[in-house]
């Protein structure tokens, strides 16, 4: 399956290639025909060199993760202090 997707792709890649050189030729600009086939060649090339597997991470035990914030007692509460922006009049 791996190389039936890297080859589809790779000929997908060229396939996009030449319509855009073709839509360059026949219209004689760079129009807007040419720049999609253009943009959608990374998308190909990314299929092409991709391995397929996909890999799992697995983590042992549990992960606690510390409180790097301390807990604010206040009871009245400033827009400034938790960096919330203030209208400015």
């Amino acid at each position: 399956m791996k190389n039936v997707r890297q080859k589809v792709s790779w000929l997908a890649t060229v396939v996009l290639i030449l319509v855009s050189l073709l839509s360059i030729y026949s219209s004689g600009e760079v129009g807007s025909n040419s720049w999609i086939s253009l943009l959608l060649i990374p998308f190909t090339i990314s299929l092409a060199l991709s391995s397929g597997q996909s890999h799992s991470i697995s983590l042992e035990g549990n992960v606690e993760w510390m409180e790097d914030e301390e807990d604010i007692e206040k009871k009245e509460i400033s827009a400034g202090d938790y960096g919330y922006d203030t209208p400015i009049l």
